[in-house]
């Protein structure tokens, strides 16, 4: 089926796919961005760039064909913990190791397995990544957003993109940081394993995290994080470029042989709680938004998981 619309430019200045969003505001900017690129946008019959700045005059002609909704994205039953629902969005409890999409190596088991079983309506329905607004990593468990249409969906990815969201973490470290503290730089790709990223001199993106610690229990601080930006990985790299790693988190120097910097009379205990938290030790705990269609501002929080309540327990009776 495809969806014919004609429009004839008096004065404009705009951008081509905001001219189109105004004229069509039940199709989102960045679907009309995709149309666009599609090639199902033209004007004198000839494709165009979103980036077009309209003068005046220009027949536009609209043929926006439905696209196929890609089958293997597979429905999955899944115990969802969600933590809140409305017509327009869902706050979800993702549990550690959870893959949050498919991907090498995950193609079902998913988060989004689980939602489009789940959900009747989700955001870019046409994408490989219906109602996903942000990701956590496998091992990170906490608070989760998702988008059920794609008017939502914009607006959320705005307020991430704008600093708008307010996060907290909670993390378990090795060593003792001070009290608060910032950490700042830019980030990258690792030059030896691209799956990584680390702290670069130029060439990365911005970067950066508040810190506050909670308590500390030798060997470990137990952490609140507050990250203004959202690079992939930014927590794991960022406590690693000032000497404390994430407790268990082998991919960026906190894992097991860690245990080796310190004291002997601290390895039964170290002991006892690698055996309890086999992930890294990261919990998404708070997210503050503005509701997309109310703007009122909500606050959504994961409880922290067992394994951490546990680990913090272990770490209690040692003190």
């Amino acid at each position: 089926m495809i969806e014919n619309h004609s429009f004839t430019v008096e004065e404009s200045r705009l951008r081509i796919d905001q001219y189109l969003a105004n004229k069509l505001p039940d199709i989102s900017r960045s679907k009309i961005q995709n149309l666009i690129k599609l090639g199902q946008v033209t004007i004198n019959g000839e494709p165009v760039k979103s980036s077009l700045i309209l003068q005046g005059n220009e027949a536009i002609e609209c043929k926006f064909q439905a696209q196929i909704k890609d089958e293997s994205i597979a429905g999955e039953v899944m115990d969802l913990n969600i933590i809140f629902e409305d017509d327009y969005l869902a706050v979800i409890n993702k549990p550690t190791g959870l893959v949050v999409h498919p991907g090498s190596g995950n193609w079902s088991g998913t988060l989004l397995n689980g939602l489009v079983h789940h959900f009747n309506n989700l955001s870019r329905q046409d994408s490989m990544r219906p109602g996903i607004v942000h990701r956590l990593d496998k091992d990170t468990s906490g608070v989760i957003i998702i988008a059920k249409n794609d008017k939502s969906h914009d607006n959320l990815s705005a307020q991430f993109s704008e600093r708008k969201v307010k996060k907290e973490y909670l993390a378990l470290a090795w060593g003792k940081l001070n009290d608060q503290g910032t950490i700042e730089g830019e980030m990258g790709r690792h030059t030896r394993d691209r799956k990584l990223f680390t702290m670069v001199e130029s060439g990365g993106r911005n970067s950066l995290t508040e810190f506050e610690l909670n308590e500390y229990f030798p060997p470990l601080s137990w952490l609140r994080l507050y990250p203004e930006t959202g690079r992939t990985h930014q927590l794991r790299v960022h406590l690693k470029s000032i000497g404390h790693p994430i407790f268990c988190d082998d991919a960026y120097g906190g894992g097991a042989k860690y245990a080796r910097s310190f004291h002997v009379k601290y390895t039964q205990l170290l002991n006892r709680l690698l055996k309890n938290v086999n992930r890294v030790a990261l919990h998404a705990h708070k997210l503050e938004i503005s509701h997309p269609e109310t703007n009122e501002t909500m606050l959504f929080q994961a409880p922290i998981p067992e394994d951490l309540k546990r680990a913090l327990e272990i770490l209690k009776n040692e003190k």
